[in-house]
């Protein structure tokens, strides 16, 4: 594997435990592994990223704790980002998020995620 790290994006479009718990796993174990992860929650995972949702997912058989998973992805630089049009979509306000999200427009996350070497959708 060469020294350089690299871009990868995990997106979420839905709210369900095993698409959102899906996707947590795979940006943590990117996030651990060097390479700079970025995790995209389009409209339809908007109410996963609202303060007490994650912890619906706790003490699911057989998966971590989704809470470690999260604060595991922004410890090591990962970045959470949540389309901007999942707000009004789903009546969140910027208090209701979880620390760490981060809200923009898609057009914007593209310009972040040039160069990005592999994508992930759930």
């Amino acid at each position: 594997m060469s020294e350089e790290i690299g871009k990868m994006v995990v997106v979420l479009n839905h709210d369900d435990a095993q698409s959102a718990m899906a996707a947590l796993v795979m940006a943590a174990s990117i996030a651990t592994s060097g390479e700079e992860v970025f995790m995209f929650f389009q409209p339809g995972a908007a109410k996963v990223l609202v303060k007490g949702e994650l912890e619906k997912f706790q003490g699911l058989k057989g998966q971590p704790d989704p809470l470690h998973l999260y604060e595991s992805i922004l410890v090591l630089d990962g970045r959470i980002i949540l389309c901007e049009l999942g707000m009004p979509i789903h009546d969140i306000n910027a208090e209701d998020l979880r620390e760490g999200v981060e809200v923009m427009m898609a057009s914007t996350f593209m310009f972040e995620i040039e160069g990005a070497k592999l994508a992930f959708s759930y």
